[in-house]
C-alpha cells in the first residue's frame, strides 16, 4: 500500500493576501476550519473554561473581527513549532520581548496545507490571536487583515 504524501508548504512560498477574499482563502488554507466546504473557522473561546465554536469565515473581514464573537479567541494554525526552539532563537538573537526573524529558518517548523495531515501530526495547538511568536506567521498568511 502506497503512503500518501504529507502536504506542506514553505513559509517563503505563502502568498500574503491583499484583499479580503485572499484573507478568507488563507484562513481556509492555513487554519483549522470546519464544515463540508470549509466555510467555518474553528475558534476556541477561553472564558470560564474552554469551548470550541465555529465562526463563518465569510463574516470575517480581519482576524480582529474574532473579538466581536469571543472575548479571548484562540485559533489553530496549521503549523507545528516548539517553544524550546523559540526560546533558543530569542537567546541567540538577544531578544527578550519578541522573536522577530524566527520564521526565517524553515527548519524550525512545519506548515501543513491539509487539515487531515495537520491533525494526524498529533501536534496541533491553540494560540491566541495576539500571540507574539505567531505575529509574523499571521502577517505572512493574513496580510494587513491580521491586525498587525
Amino acid at each position: 500500500m502506497k503512503k500518501n504524501k504529507v502536504e506542506t508548504i514553505l513559509f517563503r512560498d505563502i502568498k500574503t493576501p491583499t484583499t479580503v477574499e485572499g484573507f478568507r482563502d488563507n484562513l481556509k488554507k492555513y487554519y483549522s476550519q470546519y464544515g463540508e466546504d470549509f466555510t467555518e473557522l474553528y475558534v476556541q473561546e477561553v472564558h470560564c473554561g474552554y469551548k470550541i465554536v465555529e465562526v463563518l469565515i465569510d463574516e470575517l473581514d480581519s482576524l480582529s473581527d474574532l473579538y466581536k464573537f469571543h472575548p479571548r479567541p484562540n485559533i489553530s494554525p496549521f503549523v507545528v513549532w516548539k517553544m524550546k526552539d523559540v526560546m533558543k532563537f530569542m537567546d541567540e538573537t538577544g531578544q527578550y520581548n519578541s522573536c522577530g526573524g524566527f520564521w526565517d529558518d524553515e527548519s524550525r517548523f512545519t506548515i501543513y496545507t491539509n487539515r487531515d495531515d495537520y491533525h494526524k501530526s498529533k501536534k496541533s495547538s491553540w494560540v491566541t490571536i495576539d500571540n507574539q511568536v505567531m505575529r509574523e506567521f499571521y502577517i505572512k498568511t493574513l496580510g494587513e487583515f491580521s491586525g498587525y
